[in-house]
């Protein structure tokens, strides 16, 4: 017999099963379209098991946490591939913490602060952690400089989307407004999608300038991104469009 699904108030919400069907509880236009097509699809699973048991949406948000530490380590220890399994097992639950706190209607300010923080921290040590293991193990490669250019533009980028939803009381549109950089580093689900695929083909051959160029390609992608974005935000300011929530 399934259990029913509670909010935090303990009100039993009925069965989860259908409310947590993909994509119901996805955030069609703000989600990255790596989290929205793969992601959103593995995490309503996970997300309808968790609310059953009553795990809540901030203890999901902990366990995001945890999962971005293992793979941070796991990468500076050079266990990549282990590494890469826990950065793909982190996306999933960086959705679950959002969709359990809207399955069971305890969405709350706080705790989208704590999610987004968790995601930029990630986002930080899972790339860190890979460039100290790299400079370590590949000291004839240079890193400094794509590792700089690409947190340095991550941060950018990221900016932009918090000020947007600080100004605009709403998610900005990646996936409507930019369809283009949504596949390759609009969020950091596709960013790190990539950055898994390289780690991997670094693993396989050998070449550590596959990591290195990867970097370097994202980084230019993203400088795009940024200067399309500051042209769009105006566009959709002047046109009103609706806001996602």
């Amino acid at each position: 017999m399934r259990k029913p699904c509670k909010t935090s108030e303990g009100k039993d919400t009925g069965d989860s099963s259908q409310e947590s069907t993909y994509p119901k509880l996805a955030k069609d236009s703000s989600d990255g379209t790596y989290c929205y097509l793969v992601q959103r699809r593995l995490s309503a699973y996970v997300t309808d098991f968790s609310a059953r048991r009553g795990i809540s949406a901030g203890s999901a948000t902990c366990i995001d946490l945890v999962l971005a530490l293992l793979a941070s380590l796991c990468l500076y220890r050079g266990y990549s591939i282990i590494g890469v399994i826990f950065v793909q097992i982190f996306g999933i639950w960086s959705c679950v913490d959002g969709e359990i706190a809207r399955l069971t209607k305890s969405t709350s300010r706080l705790g989208d602060f704590y999610d987004t923080m968790v995601d930029r921290i990630a986002e930080f040590l899972i790339v860190g952690a890979l460039m100290l293991s790299l400079v370590r193990d590949e000291p004839n490669v240079s890193w400094g400089t794509p590792f700089f250019a690409y947190m340095g533009l991550v941060f950018l980028i990221t900016a932009s989307s918090e000020k947007y939803r600080s100004v605009f009381h709403g998610d900005y549109p990646k996936r409507g407004a930019e369809p283009f950089f949504s596949w390759f580093c609009a969020s950091s689900d596709t960013r790190l999608f990539y950055l898994s695929l390289g780690i991997i083909a670094y693993v396989i051959s050998g070449l550590a300038v596959i990591v290195q160029g990867l970097m370097i390609v994202q980084s230019v992608l993203l400088a795009c991104n940024v200067l399309f974005r500051s042209w769009k935000i105006p566009k959709l300011a002047q046109k009103n469009e609706p806001m996602s929530e």
